[in-house]
């Protein structure tokens, strides 16, 4: 298995009404609420935080709610699955992470996340996603996790990179449309059992 995640200690799992709830030592991942959308939109509708997304900023707290309600559902976590990034004293929502484009038979997926700009340089975002990592790899016994990453969006790249993440190609041209154009993006990828990577340090 893979070091990263696990020998840091940081989840520690519990299921809240059937839904895997994830802990770390700063952190809550826990289903998003109606309460979020405030958060949720710090992400979502800052334009420097949603550049290297594959979709525009949100122009309105009412299109971020529609974004809110979509990532609510927890219906199909065989295919998608998301959690609020939620600070552990407070419980509000400062980022969100997610699995999506889930194939059992192939054992993969693909993750996503955010965090809002005004809680970056902390190692929040490296926590949760190695929260989300581990349990993609224990629980739903994933064997390979992808990270499509823009080529410019280095803090990304960093945070991937110390979770022992690995690119193996790139740039994927005009893999996104975003708006009316496209962008490409590099393949990071993470395979259950592989040894640390040589620039992995504790």
């Amino acid at each position: 298995m893979v070091g990263a995640p696990r020998d840091r200690g940081l989840s520690v799992r519990k299921t809240v009404n059937s839904f895997p709830a994830l802990a770390t030592k700063r952190l809550r991942l826990r289903p998003f609420a109606e309460r979020d959308l405030q958060g949720l939109h710090a992400c979502f509708g800052d334009e420097g935080a949603m550049r290297y997304w594959n979709s525009p900023a949100c122009k309105s707290e009412a299109e971020t709610g529609r974004w809110l309600r979509y990532l609510a559902k927890t219906t199909s976590p065989y295919d998608y699955l998301a959690w609020a990034v939620a600070d552990k004293r407070s419980d509000l929502c400062i980022g969100m992470v997610n699995y999506h484009h889930r194939e059992a038979r192939n054992a993969r997926l693909e993750i996503g996340y955010i965090l809002a700009p005004g809680q970056q340089g902390r190692g929040l975002m490296t926590e949760a996603v190695a929260a989300l990592v581990t349990y993609c790899l224990e629980d739903l016994a994933v064997h390979r996790i992808e990270a499509l990453i823009h080529p410019d969006n280095v803090a990304s790249i960093r945070l991937v990179e110390r979770l022992d993440f690995r690119c193996e190609g790139g740039p994927l041209r005009d893999r996104w449309r975003r708006g009316e154009g496209y962008m490409s993006v590099m393949m990071y990828a993470l395979i259950a059992g592989d040894p640390p990577s040589p620039h992995h340090s504790s």
